[in-house]
């Protein structure tokens, strides 16, 4: 039942652990809190949310802009021409951790059914390489990422999905809001550098890492850019940059022949304030999800991490247009994720409800998918569905009211 996906995971993940680096899992529940739950509260005067105005959804004229992106994306040849034989190649740009997560997210995808065929995955990721390494076109960053690519068969001119994690490794400046705005600093020489090499891509997903905070100061020795609260300031790094592309500032210019940037949006969010679950469950178990220098995650951890990404890419509306099959997303007509609810979520008992705001006692089919794509269960409802069957783990949940699709994520305990 799977369709082939090409993917190529050539990246050298290089963690660099000192032998004496550990970490400290008392260095917990530190009080901060991330982005999305902090929504129109204030940090130091500065609203939280994802986007303006304390919102963790897109505006609707940056929604349409990147609609109006990721429609364009179509297989492309070696030329970069438009061509059915040819590829949709997304690339992962980041160092250790988010090679590891981009892993697992590829792992996941690549096995997914209704993920798009054309679609292929190059991970150009590099261990121990920060964002000011990569920031002019004679770093050594580009010859292995480039080279990643060619080794995978694909040329600059098919990469049309750009997916983005970084950080400044050797900035230790932990004053607000002058440290995030530094990394947008830096963030916009990379994303000048991406312009110059990529010119078909579309639209670059940039995310925010995840709690470093158990990694010990007094005996690390890695970059300490990459320390608490450095990595709370990255999540704010990406809300400026977006709302700078969004604003249009001078300097960030996504359209027209003064375009210096690809254009940009939020990826996914990692950041909890340690194992203090956030309002949508996600944390960080220190003794599971981390390894022993308390900065780079655990297999366990890679895996959270990953599943994060597919969870995102498999249900964003931007997203909808280029990592699915058009068989399984008819993104002309999609019903808002907001008008449809699935409850309990996560659920313990054997029936859970789905309630449509729009559509409401109207026959609806659906298919559960686990994380590797496999169909658990499918059937029509108009509300109640029996899931005694299916065992504890993680799904994603495809609702079809005739042409109107939406993806829902499920939790089994």
């Amino acid at each position: 039942m799977f369709k082939p996906v090409t993917t190529t995971i050539l990246c050298v993940v290089i963690h660099a652990v000192s032998l004496f680096a550990q970490k400290d899992c008392s260095h917990d529940h530190l009080g901060l809190i991330p982005l999305p739950d902090l929504g129109p509260d204030t940090y130091h005067g500065m609203q939280g949310g994802l986007y303006p105005g304390g919102s963790n959804e897109r505006p609707a004229d940056h929604l349409a802009a990147c609609i109006e992106r990721v429609s364009q994306i179509q297989p492309l040849n070696a030329y970069g021409d438009p061509d059915p034989n040819g590829r949709v190649v997304m690339m992962s740009i980041g160092a250790s951790n988010p090679a590891t997560e981009f892993q697992r997210f590829v792992n996941t995808a690549v096995v997914y059914e209704p993920v798009n065929n054309k679609l292929s995955f190059v991970n150009g990721c590099e261990g121990g390489i920060g964002i000011q390494k990569m920031n002019t076109l004679d770093e050594v960053y580009w010859d292995l990422a480039l080279g990643a690519l060619a080794d995978s068969g694909f040329s600059v001119n098919q990469v049309q999905v750009i997916w983005i994690e970084q950080e400044n490794t050797l900035n230790t400046d932990t004053v607000f809001p002058a440290a995030p705005n530094s990394l947008v600093n830096d963030y916009k020489l990379l994303l000048q550098v991406i312009h110059e090499i990529f010119p078909h891509v579309q639209i670059c997903y940039v995310t925010a890492r995840a709690y470093a905070g158990y990694a010990d100061p007094e005996e690390f020795d890695l970059g300490h850019g990459l320390l608490y609260p450095r990595d709370y300031f990255n999540g704010w790094a990406v809300k400026f940059l977006v709302e700078k592309v969004i604003n249009g500032a001078p300097g960030f210019q996504t359209e027209g022949p003064s375009a210096n940037i690809p254009f940009i949006t939020w990826g996914s969010y990692h950041w909890t304030d340690g194992s203090n679950p956030r309002e949508d469950g996600l944390f960080l178990d220190c003794d599971l999800d981390v390894a022993d220098d308390g900065l780079h995650l655990s297999g366990q951890g890679e895996y959270k991490f990953g599943q994060e990404l597919f969870e995102f890419f498999s249900t964003d509306a931007t997203a909808a247009y280029w990592f699915l099959d058009q068989d399984y997303s008819d993104v002309e007509e999609s019903i808002a994720e907001s008008d449809v609810r699935v409850y309990p979520n996560p659920v313990e008992g054997n029936q859970i409800s789905v309630v449509s705001d729009t559509e409401s006692g109207r026959v609806f089919s659906y298919r559960l998918f686990n994380v590797q794509g496999a169909l658990q269960l499918s059937g029509t409802s108009v509300q109640e569905i029996d899931i005694s069957g299916v065992p504890a783990g993680m799904y994603m949940m495809q609702l079809q009211y005739d042409n109107q699709q939406i993806t829902k994520h499920l939790i089994r305990l």
